[in-house]
């Protein structure tokens, strides 16, 4: 379970990875199969209900062709 302290966190980098990935012009399945991460899991990314380990968000980070650190910025 996810602690309520990084809940509001994880919901704003969940948001900025759907940001990044409508700009790209992408669904979630594209996404999917771009970057190797289950539609179920990215679908709870970006809805800020699932704590994301690092690589994974490397793993997304390169399917959308940003830096790392553009995920983080608002």
């Amino acid at each position: 379970m996810i602690e309520k302290r990084y809940h509001n966190e994880l919901k704003l980098l969940g948001k900025r990875i759907k940001f990044f990935r409508e700009k790209n012009g992408m669904v979630q399945l594209d996404l999917e199969l771009k970057s190797n991460i289950n539609r179920t899991e990215i679908s709870r990314i970006e809805n800020g209900k699932k704590n994301i380990e690092f690589y994974t968000l490397v793993r997304l980070a390169n399917a959308l062709e940003v830096d790392i650190i553009d995920l983080f910025r608002k």
